[in-house]
């Protein structure tokens, strides 16, 4: 399960390995606050709210084109609640290559995922200590070492091109399978 997809049409599917970009939402360095506030929490405390594992997930493989299998690892190296099977199996679900996966097409907006899901900024401002909106917690565990300079990645590019890079991919993919 952490080695091929479920589905082995998507084995062709033309992912992109590791990159600047992909680097930046494991450093929780993008911009995005959804995005980053997500990999902040885990490496706080080796978790990651659910919903967010959605998003982030999702700005990987589809915004991105990152291999599953790269964000498969890194989760599995931060997370304390990871289990092998549980972790690939929601990868693939993200990715659209596993069993009754979520369609390749469902590409999640994270502005709009954080207005729906976090309206208030509480979870965004708690876990980026207020760089997201205003300050909604005390400091963070000393445990955090933030980045010296927010937003150091310019991802308005990939925000307004993620969801047509995805499905020019998918066209692609589909007409040459």
């Amino acid at each position: 399960m952490p080695e091929a997809p479920w589905r082995p049409e998507w084995a062709a599917f033309p992912w992109a390995g590791e990159s600047p970009a992909a680097t930046a939402c494991a450093r929780a360095e993008t911009g995005i606050t959804l995005v980053d506030a997500g990999p902040r929490e885990m490496r706080v405390t080796g978790r990651m709210h659910n919903r967010v594992r959605m998003v982030v997930a999702n700005w990987l493989t589809k915004h991105l084109l990152t291999d599953w299998r790269i964000g498969l690892h890194h989760f599995a190296d931060s997370l304390t609640d990871w289990d092998p099977a549980a972790n690939a199996m929601n990868w693939q679900w993200v990715a659209g290559c596993g069993p009754d996966a979520s369609p390749f097409f469902r590409i999640f907006k994270p502005e709009k995922q954080a207005a729906s899901f976090d309206p208030d900024s509480r979870y965004r401002d708690h876990w980026l200590q207020g760089e997201g909106a205003r300050a909604y917690s005390a400091t963070l565990p000393a445990s955090w070492s933030s980045p010296a300079r927010w937003a150091s990645a310019d991802t308005a590019p990939l925000l307004a091109e993620g969801r047509g890079r995805a499905l020019a991919a998918l066209e692609r993919f589909n007409r040459d399978n």
